[in-house]
């Protein structure tokens, strides 16, 4: 049995995932690129683990949203994630972080996602 977690990327109610387009469109660097493929392994293989683990890759952000950090680049790209059961890791949204303190409107698309997320998981 293995007890890795599963990272899925949120899709909208048109099937897009908001975190994939990003990271395919965002003219994010080669190195950045490959920090957000390792970082994502990471996450797979330690779940909330790694905010313990590796404090400076992961931060809980409020109740259920954690952001998912990619620092000392040129853009500083972070995902937002979310924890559902049966250990499964949703990428909810990604942007460039331009501040010290993570936007607030960035917080609140992810949880309006989130919302979406929830409501879906709840009639599957």
């Amino acid at each position: 049995m293995t007890d890795t977690w599963q990272i899925r990327f949120f899709r909208d109610r048109d099937g897009i995932s908001p975190v994939r387009e990003f990271i395919q469109n965002a003219n994010l660097r080669a190195g950045e690129l490959k920090k957000i493929k390792v970082r994502l392994r990471l996450l797979s293989h330690s779940g909330l683990k790694l905010i313990v683990e590796r404090s400076d890759l992961v931060d809980k952000l409020e109740d259920k949203l954690y952001e998912l950090r990619i620092d000392n680049t040129v853009n500083n790209p972070r995902i937002i994630f979310c924890v559902l059961s049966g250990k499964r890791i949703f990428l909810l949204h990604a942007f460039k972080k331009k501040t010290q303190k993570t936007p607030k409107k960035e917080i609140t698309i992810a949880r309006h996602r989130y919302k979406q997320l929830l409501e879906r998981e709840q009639y599957e």
